[in-house]
């Protein structure tokens, strides 16, 4: 409902509130995939809290009987969910990974901060500039860990991760090196379980933190950023203010293909 909620919020702001020239930043499947992924983490978020810290805040003021049903069906929704934020997962990962690979251009936008500190100044970037591939490549990997360790709780005599991970590190030397002594290589279902639900609590707040920067700079943060994922259109003189070299390239492919970005 979420995702459709802003495809459709989209398409009324394309019809109705823009006022001058505009380009497309991205496609109606660039941004199912994104607020996919999105809606379902903020749903995956706030059953996990519920589950993680519903016994020692929520059972004082509505009672073991209530928490319990609420615990129950929040593990459901929580189990079921994460699909939709896996495939959201992979969908952004496809779509967007060429464009989020490191280049000296990125050096450039850190330098000056991204233009975040001086009045005016916008460094120039391509579809994604540097602060945005942080995000992305964030948002890869700490969701790709998030991901992997819950299936591992989904299915932990399936899929047990950390006694086999562990067994690796002790091969490098590495955990006697920094005082850990020889990891586990081999545990119990249980102890697997115990190790990933640290591990997808830890990760997950990591996570969060991202999301929550992410969700600042993208409404109030910079003006005229949310219409990018909310209506898929951005005026012409936004996107050349932040995103100058991908805008030289989207008028370069449009006058090779005979095609112009019509005025609103």
């Amino acid at each position: 409902l979420l995702v459709l909620f802003y495809l459709l919020r989209g398409r009324v702001r394309i019809d109705g509130e823009k006022t001058g020239r505009t380009v497309t930043r991205f496609k109606a499947f660039e941004r199912f995939g994104h607020w996919l992924m999105a809606g379902s983490l903020v749903v995956l978020r706030l059953t996990g809290l519920i589950s993680l810290f519903g016994r020692k805040i929520m059972i004082p003021y509505f009672g073991h009987e209530s928490f319990s049903t609420l615990a129950i069906a929040s593990k459901w929704v929580h189990n079921n969910i994460s699909w939709a934020f896996m495939i959201g997962l992979v969908m952004v990962f496809f779509m967007w990974v060429l464009e989020n690979i490191p280049n000296k251009l990125d050096l450039k936008w850190i330098a000056v901060g991204g233009g975040l500190f001086k009045k005016g100044v916008h460094p120039p970037a391509k579809k994604f500039n540097a602060g945005q591939k942080v995000v992305f490549w964030s948002v890869i990997l700490l969701g790709g860990s998030i991901s992997l360790s819950g299936l591992s709780l989904l299915f932990p005599f399936e899929l047990p991760m950390f006694a086999k991970t562990f067994g690796l590190l002790n091969a490098t030397g590495l955990p006697e090196l920094i005082g850990f002594g020889v990891l586990p290589a081999e545990m119990t279902p249980h102890a697997e379980m115990q190790f990933a639900q640290l591990w997808h609590a830890i990760v997950s707040f990591g996570l969060m933190a991202v999301i929550l920067a992410h969700i600042y700079i993208g409404s109030i943060g910079m003006e005229g950023a949310f219409d990018a994922m909310g209506s898929g259109e951005v005026e012409e003189q936004w996107a050349r203010e932040h995103h100058s070299l991908w805008v030289d390239e989207v008028k370069a492919k449009e006058a090779s293909s005979g095609t112009t970005t019509p005025a609103e």
